[in-house]
């Protein structure tokens, strides 16, 4: 019988134990996690500091089985590869404990980042916040009940997720963003006015292509941004992550630009040890660089592909193209693929089709404005990436996901046949007329 370990239990952890499960039904399973519960749902945590669900309504338990055996509260001191064990500690009784494993698979995620602010450090927790677990979202949950003024920094989509919570809440809020527009890893600065927009009619205060450079007060009473300062009694931090993989390298496992390295079985450089989720570099599939994916989709594949290899069988992952959506308030955004940005910076020379349409027909009661973005190779007409924003941006956005992984090209996508109802679309669809501006273009420039 195959001893597997398994160290983390997010969505990576998690997908990892159900293909386990279906590889190999003997294969005994050994989950460590540093949290006193065994999972929750971190995408739901804006939504549960809007009220909109319950915080505790985040957290899961994972059904044991005799084959099975979860260690909470233990936190991973090292990995031995030669002698394939793991070392923890008890976070309550500091006792250590030596779990030994046949094969081992490494899904410790990543830790939010604090960017070197002035008083950042200082007054976490305390007034300032980087939203990343269970107890993180409770504490801002409480702070919120008595704060009026608040300054998010970081312009992502969790970032905007948490403005929308705050104004929903009665807060005044300023999101704060060093870089020069929206979701600017994602959407182009085209695309971003759309979502800036719906942030001023909102009330948001935007600041962009500035930095904090300091927070002030304990508690905090005010954010320094620039030439400027704003009132704030609370500050959230939505900077990113990065990978949490210091125990891997110590262990000898190859670390790479973003992450832990590993091949397509999410095998490391050392046999019999899997890494998956946010602590890894993968790479992107259009080009097959390597590239940082934090998604929760990613995660789950990953754990899926490492789970079967880990267990024995076969699988590959192939890689990510970062396909994700959000919805900010009433406003649904999302993108795959390359933006124009990345594209560019990856050699190639693009062209784009833009379209404006309707999520309704115009006689259609409840029509709503949708805008997408096709990104394609101007030479091949290879369709490269896609962006999306309104009702329905995200079955948009599927669409795009599979043409690129197809290596589709504009004029495919220009006669995908899209499902159509008055209820739910126009019967022209706005992502088969922004093919067919991309085609246009294309085709003068191929003539």
């Amino acid at each position: 019988m195959v001893n597997i370990t398994i160290i983390g239990l997010g969505s990576g952890g998690f997908a990892a134990t159900l293909a386990i499960r279906r590889t190999d039904p003997d294969a005994f399973i050994t989950i460590i996690e540093k949290r006193p519960y065994d999972m929750f749902s971190p995408c739901g945590m804006p939504y549960a500091i809007e009220g909109t669900v319950n915080l505790d309504d985040l957290k899961f338990e994972l059904p044991l089985d005799e084959r099975m055996t979860k260690l909470l509260m233990q936190e991973v001191q090292a990995i031995d590869p030669a002698k394939r064990t793991v070392t923890s500690k008890d976070l309550k009784s500091s006792e250590i404990l030596t779990t030994p494993y046949d094969s081992l698979i490494i899904a410790q995620g990543a830790e939010p980042f604090v960017p070197p602010i002035k008083g950042a450090r200082e007054n976490l927790n305390k007034g300032v916040y980087a939203l990343h677990d269970i107890e993180s979202a409770r504490k801002i949950i409480d702070h919120v009940s008595t704060a009026k003024k608040a300054v998010v920094v970081g312009a992502g989509p969790i970032g905007l997720e948490i403005c929308s919570a705050l104004k929903t809440k009665g807060l005044d809020v300023i999101v704060v963003e060093m870089l020069s527009w929206a979701m600017s890893r994602a959407l182009d600065k085209d695309m971003a006015k759309y979502v800036e927009k719906w942030l001023g009619e909102k009330g948001i205060k935007s600041v962009f292509n500035k930095s904090v450079k300091s927070i002030n007060g304990t508690p905090v009473t005010s954010v320094s941004v620039a030439d400027e300062i704003f009132e704030a009694d609370i500050v959230i931090l939505a900077s990113g992550v990065r990978s949490n993989f210091d125990m891997a390298k110590n262990a000898g496992i190859e670390i790479g630009k973003w992450g832990i390295k590993t091949n397509a079985g999410m095998e490391t450089n050392i046999k019999n040890i899997y890494a998956i989720g946010d602590c890894v570099e993968t790479v992107s599939l259009i080009n097959h660089r390597p590239t940082m994916m934090q998604l929760s989709s990613s995660a789950y594949r990953q754990g899926m592909v490492a789970g079967a290899n880990a267990a024995g069988g076969y699988d590959t992952y192939e890689g990510a193209l970062g396909t994700f959506v959000t919805v900010i308030g009433d406003l649904e955004v999302a993108a795959t693929g390359f933006n124009e940005f990345f594209a560019e910076a990856s050699g190639y020379k693009i062209l784009t089709g833009k379209a404006h349409g309707k999520t309704r027909p115009e006689y259609y009661p409840g029509s709503k404005d949708i805008n997408v973005k096709i990104i394609a190779d101007s030479k091949t007409g290879k369709v490269l990436g896609g962006q999306a924003i309104g009702d329905g941006a995200g079955a948009r956005i599927n669409v795009i996901s599979m043409a690129i992984k197809c290596g589709l090209d504009v004029y495919s996508l220009s006669r995908t046949e899209m499902a159509y109802c008055p209820r739910v679309a126009e019967n022209y669809d706005v992502l088969n007329k922004a093919a067919d501006f991309a085609i246009r273009k294309l085709e003068k420039g191929n003539s």
